[in-house]
């Protein structure tokens, strides 16, 4: 025999069911915090290891040929980036590629400069700042050599004449920047205003800012406001992460240089021969 009676079936009410919504909205935003910064560590580590490549890279061009890469220039008739076929005019970042087992956008580079453009090297992207792919229809570099405060860096303009080696590093290695994140106007990475810091490939733009940059400022965080239009990122280093850049010394070491760095400091830091102690603990 089966009882007449039903067992009434049990559901969330309505407070309660806001009550679960607001704990997993709770939830969510106590764990956000830690997920984002747990993916900034691993996209800083990350970006650690390509200057150390970059490094590495460098070390073993000047072991090679007795000298660093020549930074690039402009023309000798373009007036903002090198000619087809004029290899030396081209910039550090396609020299070092054979020595980043890039050597087929090298060969490419030497019958064919339109591919070259458009050719991507993982190793000079940043992943906190942007994902690996084209920009603007062209590669992009987020690295950049340092030219010191001047000329007196190790990033050399070629129609200058003068080659950097290393017995040229006169404040000694492990006190001269070599390269280091660049700063640039996000909110037109991928469209808009082209100046000035971000607007070219990465192996053939002349002497610009887009690859080599000055230590004669301290770094500064990448500008994210569209307001602020033209050449307010040109010329530093910077990054999109939130407490400084990443750089990589001549003796191949890799550090963390705050934002709030002493300008004093990183200008020595930048130069390759003004005969100042570096006080890396203010890095």
């Amino acid at each position: 025999m089966y009882s007449s009676k039903r067992t009434p079936r049990r559901a969330f009410t309505l407070i309660e069911l806001l009550v679960v919504i607001a704990i997993i909205a709770i939830l969510i935003g106590l764990l956000l915090p830690a997920v984002q910064k747990v993916r900034e560590a691993a996209n800083r580590m990350k970006c650690s290891n390509n200057l150390k490549q970059i490094g590495v890279a460098y070390h073993s061009y000047h072991d090679t040929l007795g000298r660093f890469p020549a930074a690039g220039d402009n023309g000798p008739t373009a007036c903002c980036s090198a000619d087809a076929g004029y290899f030396d005019y081209y910039n550090w970042t396609y020299h070092i590629l054979p020595y980043l087992e890039q050597d087929n956008i090298w060969r490419l580079g030497q019958t064919n400069q339109a591919a070259l453009r458009t050719s991507i090297t993982k190793t000079y992207f940043c992943p906190t700042r942007r994902q690996t792919q084209l920009y603007k229809n062209v590669a992009k570099s987020d690295y950049a050599a340092s030219r010191g405060t001047g000329e007196n860096g190790v990033a050399s303009r070629y129609n200058l004449g003068f080659v950097v080696m290393m017995a040229h590093i006169l404040d000694g290695t492990s006190n001269t920047l070599l390269a280091g994140e660049t700063r640039v106007h996000r909110a037109f990475m991928i469209a808009g205003d082209d100046c000035c810091s971000d607007n070219e490939d990465a192996y053939t733009n002349g002497w610009a800012d887009d690859v080599v940059r000055h230590g004669a400022s301290p770094p500064q965080p990448d500008i994210w406001n569209p307001a602020l239009i033209g050449g307010v990122a040109d010329g530093y280093f910077g990054s999109s992460h939130p407490t400084g850049i990443n750089a990589v010394l001549v003796d191949g070491s890799v550090r963390h240089i705050r934002f709030s760095v002493n300008a004093t400091t990183f200008s020595r830091l930048a130069q390759r021969d003004d005969g100042q102690n570096v006080d890396h603990d203010g890095l």
